[in-house]
């Protein structure tokens, strides 16, 4: 009797364990699915929390501009109108009437060669021509009243004439040695002495013209072909800006540097002397209705570049293709039209398709 009590609450503990172990598990049960679904609600909740945020975001409105590429180059300014004195023969300098730093007149005497021996050819062979005119006169006097054959008459012109000429060469060679200036200018330099022996072609002084000033600029192969004479270009010194004109071009480059000079004029009255280094900017290309962007915006994935553009109240991420770019602005070739908006400012967080808030600056985007 006492051990069939003692089975019968065994089996009732084991029931009572069993009940409170299946219990215990419905509850864990019941609160795990209180928690997944609690999750479940939460992240749902921070996923339409997360799709109304609005991003700020600046953009701009791109229209077609106008794209100017302009190359600098470096050269030396000299006068357009140069004189180099020089003999045409071997004589002694008899005066040097100018120093360095002298106005002169066209026309005025700079150099004076030895004169003595030029004035006596001068002079005898004037005297033979003389002679030989009073000669031929007479004789021709004769040929009228049939005193002398023609061939005397004949023979006496033929000797006037070589006299005649002899007579004004040598006046031309008198005249030679007063080496004057053909230009109205300042002497720049002087490379004679009186005394000296000098040689026919050496030049014994300089004459330039400072009114009128010019600048030979070095360019390189890749732009001497977009240059010609209605090229833009500016001459720039000491930050001063001052238009020219192209007025020669050099068709072969200098040997060794492989520039090709190209000179430009100043214009009359510049105030700028020869001699003065300056920089020349050239307008070597001109593009109209291109699309210009800052560069900053341009994103690169992948090898590819991309930019923003919002659409809309969402931003739309656009493959571009860009082109030329300097000052912190590039070309765009293809991927932007005019009117898009760019986002310019706020785009480094921005994911395809995001909401904004868009902010307009005023003005549109062109080249500098």
């Amino acid at each position: 009797m006492f051990h069939s009590i003692l089975k019968k609450l065994n089996a009732l503990r084991v029931v009572f364990w069993l009940v409170v172990v299946a219990l215990c598990t419905i509850a864990l049960f019941i609160q795990v699915q209180n928690r997944l679904s609690e999750a479940a609600a939460n992240v749902a909740a921070l996923a339409r929390g997360y799709e109304e945020i609005r991003h700020p975001v600046t953009t701009i409105t791109i229209e077609p501009t106008v794209w100017e590429s302009w190359r600098s180059y470096f050269g030396q300014t000299q006068a357009a109108r140069t004189q180099i004195v020089a003999p045409c023969m071997r004589e002694v300098v008899q005066a040097v009437h100018v120093q360095v730093g002298d106005t002169v007149r066209r026309g005025d005497t700079v150099v004076t060669l030895l004169q003595t021996d030029h004035i006596a050819r001068a002079q005898a062979s004037q005297t033979t021509y003389e002679e030989a005119r009073l000669n031929y006169n007479r004789l021709r006097e004769l040929n009228i009243r049939g005193g002398v054959p023609n061939a005397d008459v004949d023979r006496a012109y033929s000797l006037m004439r070589t006299a005649e000429a002899n007579a004004q060469a040598n006046r031309s060679t008198l005249q030679r040695t007063q080496l004057r200036s053909s230009i109205d200018g300042v002497v720049s330099a002087r490379r004679v002495e009186p005394g000296e022996l000098t040689e026919a072609g050496r030049a014994l002084m300089t004459i330039i013209d400072p009114t009128d000033i010019e600048a030979q600029l070095m360019v390189s192969r890749r732009d001497i072909n977009s240059i010609s004479r209605d090229t833009q270009v500016e001459l720039i010194l000491d930050g001063i800006a001052k238009r020219g004109q192209v007025v020669r071009i050099s068709p072969e480059a200098q040997s060794g540097s492989g520039l090709y000079p190209v000179v430009v004029s100043l214009g009359a009255n510049s105030g700028i002397r020869p001699g003065t280094y300056l920089e020349g900017r050239f307008l070597v290309n001109r593009q109209e209705n291109v699309i210009v962007i800052p560069s900053h915006v341009v994103m690169f994935r992948r090898g590819s570049q991309f930019v923003h553009v919002v659409r809309g109240d969402r931003v739309e991420l656009v493959e571009i293709t860009i082109g030329e770019g300097r000052n912190e602005q590039v070309i765009v070739t293809s991927g932007l039209r005019a009117g898009d908006q760019l986002v310019i400012s706020g785009n480094r967080t921005l994911s395809d398709g995001a909401l904004v808030s868009r902010s307009e600056v005023a003005g549109i985007v062109g080249a500098p």
